[in-house]
């Protein structure tokens, strides 16, 4: 397999950022430096290792966290006051960090900036992580957002037919009008920020956002700032949906 593949496989990170590893020089195969992304590989005969330690290729892990606002999602900015690993359990630490004994490196699954809440999914399958924030698989995030003023049910057909952000066309797949100032919608692209830009590009201020789901896989009645290990029917709806099994 291609080396970016097994570098995720191996719990390091996402697909797209073991790409970037291997072409920064940080990754060795059998001692050997690798920048070639083209690289084949075989993690059960060669010797993969990331800043001069062996990747483990184990069980992989998923961790849900309800993420409270005030959090970021990062674990090396030195400017955030808490960051979203500090949510999870002892056993599991950052991809970036050389974890002790018994710990599991993790990364989160897409980002929420520091004043959003919600669903955050954090696991070392970066094959999975990396389809469920490709928009080719089409993965809807469900939303619900507190608007500084009410909303105008004239938008709702603007939201539909996509709005224009500096990176392109953002459009809403799904909306449904909770109250005069609450909104609930679907997103399947992602773009950085993108509900906000969305609404700000409408004249509206979002006072509170939330994710509430990410495919199948919902926050259901885990309070803020707990977290749980996913189910093994949540992870086989998780393959499914990004068509891995």
């Amino acid at each position: 397999m291609r080396i970016s593949r097994a570098l995720a496989l191996g719990g390091l990170d996402s697909r797209r950022k073991c790409e970037t590893h291997v072409l920064n020089g940080a990754v060795t195969v059998n001692g050997e430096v690798v920048k070639d992304l083209g690289r084949q590989v075989d993690p059960e005969q060669d010797t993969i290792c990331f800043r001069g330690r062996a990747l483990e290729f184990g069980r992989h892990l998923y961790y849900l966290v309800n993420k409270p606002e005030g959090y970021t999602t990062t674990a090396a900015d030195p400017h955030a006051e808490r960051t979203v690993y500090e949510l999870l359990p002892r056993n599991l630490t950052s991809s970036t960090r050389q974890p002790a004994s018994g710990r599991k490196r993790v990364f989160p699954v897409g980002r929420l900036d520091r004043n959003s809440s919600g669903l955050l999914l954090f696991t070392n399958d970066g094959e999975l992580a990396n389809r469920l924030m490709h928009p080719r698989y089409g993965i809807g995030k469900w939303y619900e957002v507190r608007l500084s003023r009410p909303f105008d049910a004239a938008d709702k057909a603007r939201l539909f037919e996509g709005v224009r952000l500096a990176d392109g066309l953002a459009r809403v797949e799904k909306l449904t009008v909770v109250s005069r100032r609450v909104v609930r919608l679907v997103i399947r692209e992602g773009k950085k920020r993108e509900v906000r830009r969305i609404f700000d590009a409408l004249d509206y201020g979002v006072v509170r956002l939330t994710r509430l789901a990410m495919g199948p896989l919902t926050l259901s009645t885990l309070p803020p700032g707990a977290g749980r290990f996913l189910k093994a029917p949540e992870v086989q709806a998780l393959r499914k949906a990004v068509f891995l099994d």
